[in-house]
């Protein structure tokens, strides 16, 4: 009875506002949701939500709809940073007895929600609240209006490598073969493939070879697999230093660079293309 009551004197006012004398049909007032249309991405650390902001104006009055202010929760938990909001500058007018839709952006920054402790997360409920206020001519409903709208998804995040040796396989005058050891993990709640890799190694700052690897690697969710990948090195136009370094199997400052395509089964980034760069310290053993 209280909230029918509060719900009542707000009608009231805003009628008082718009119309001298109101009638019976007229006190209700504009009826506001806030729907969740779907995600846009391009990496798994900048995603873009988007939600529509739907008014039904059943008054006989023009008016406008202003976004006093707004919020966001991640997984229950209010966000300090890490959202911006675009479409929601200034108000919006709405049209006697019409409904009327608005959209709103919401773009997310998971690595400023890292910093909250808000991310990485295997799923994701982002609920955005909206705080509306209405108005017809000079006069504002004193009233404000809470709507909310929830977007769930799962999140995604890229694979983690890491360098487990180098060993030479062949040392020949002119030709070296490679082979670097990698630990890839998945960290998602789903499987992931890996296509399309391409990688350089460096040793003590110099270039020593490079390759691809283009058959497809599965990883299976919440995972890691361990494999090789081998590499070229000619001789031809290096430093005499360097190849001495290499056949005597010293101890190098490594770095061993590259990208991966990543096809993940995710409607809203069903691929992206990750980076890795991995320096350290280690022996070149041979095998």
């Amino acid at each position: 009875m209280k909230k029918f009551f509060y719900c009542a004197l707000a009608a009231s006012l805003f009628l008082a506002a718009c119309r001298s004398v109101p009638t019976p049909e007229e006190l209700l007032l504009p009826l506001p949701l806030l729907a969740f249309d779907g995600i846009r991405a391009e990496n798994p650390d900048n995603l873009s939500l988007f939600f529509t902001l739907e008014i039904d104006n059943p008054l006989p009055s023009a008016g406008w709809v202003t976004l006093e202010s707004w919020q966001v929760k991640v997984n229950g938990q209010t966000a300090y940073a890490g959202f911006s909001l675009e479409g929601a500058e200034g108000s919006f007018a709405i049209t006697p007895e019409v409904s009327a839709s608005f959209p709103l952006t919401l773009n997310m920054d998971v690595a400023a929600l890292m910093a909250e402790g808000l991310a990485p997360a295997d799923y994701y409920e982002v609920t955005l609240i909206t705080e509306l206020g209405f108005s017809c001519g000079a006069e504002t409903v004193a009233d404000r209006f809470m709507v909310s709208g929830l977007a769930a998804f799962p999140g995604v995040r890229p694979p983690v490598f890491t360098i487990v040796d180098i060993a030479i396989l062949q040392a020949e005058l002119i030709n070296t073969r490679f082979r670097v050891g990698m630990q890839i993990e998945n960290p998602n709640a789903f499987p992931v493939e890996l296509s399309a890799l391409g990688y350089t190694l460096f040793g003590n700052g110099r270039l020593w070879a490079d390759g691809t690897e283009r058959n497809a690697i599965q990883i299976p969710a919440k995972s890691s697999i361990e494999g090789n990948f081998l590499l070229l090195m000619n001789f031809m136009g290096m430093r005499r230093d360097t190849l001495d370094q290499i056949i005597n199997l010293v101890d190098v400052n490594y770095r061993f660079a590259g990208e991966a395509q990543v096809r993940t089964g995710v409607a809203f980034l069903p691929q992206f293309t990750t980076h890795f760069d991995l320096s350290g310290f280690s022996q070149v053993l041979e095998r």
